[in-house]
Parts: C-alpha cells; structure tokens; sequence
C-alpha cells in the first residue's frame, strides 16, 4: 500500500496534530511530513499532517499558538514518531500558558526521545 494512503489509514483521514480532516472546504490539504533528523533504523518517520500544521513546522515565523492547542489531544497517540513531533512543538512553544502543563504531562521513553 502506497505510503500516503497508509497514513490516512493510520490517521482515520485526518491530521494526526491538528485533527483537522482532509476536505477542500476547511483546506486541510493533508500529506505526509517525514520528521526531520530521524534515526536510519527507524521503520516510521512519517506522519500525516494539514497543510496548515506542515508550514508551521518547516518555517517558525509562521507559528500560531493558538492552532496548536490540539497537541493536549494528539500526545497521548501510541505512534512514536506522532510524539516526537508533539514534544519538539510543545518544547518550541514551552513559553507560558496553556503550553507548559502538556510538556510536563508527555511522556517519551529515552529510545523515543533520541
């Protein structure tokens, strides 16, 4: 199965960060994003993620805080590169607010987080 419909399996069709679910009208847009620097020996680096989510994760300028309140949700995924990407935003926005209580609530065994 190609990679891109896995994913959307996997993610029930919707951005595994955001939640938001893959229909021109709210322009989701969804598509794989590989997380970046993962380890060679790791089988899945690959998550499915919005459009709006994909941007903010390559380009800091255009974070909105306010669109990643979903994270409370999404850390609790099972799916291990899923909670790397939650605990490398959730660290990027540790300032204040809503953002600390989920950064000091994840978990991530030593294997995950290297």
């Amino acid at each position: 199965m190609p990679l891109l419909k896995r994913l959307k399996v996997r993610a029930g069709n919707a951005c595994k960060l955001c939640a938001a679910a893959n229909c021109l009208e709210h322009k989701a847009h969804l598509s794989s994003y590989e997380v970046p620097e993962s380890p060679n020996d790791v089988r899945d680096t690959f998550i499915l993620a919005c459009k709006t989510c994909t941007e903010q994760l390559n380009d800091a300028g255009l974070v909105d805080v306010n669109h990643w309140r979903a994270l409370n949700d999404s850390m609790w995924s099972p799916v291990p590169v899923l909670k790397v990407v939650v605990y490398k935003m959730l660290n990027q926005l540790r300032e204040g607010g809503w953002r600390a209580q989920p950064l000091d609530t994840i978990y991530l065994d030593e294997e995950t987080k290297a």
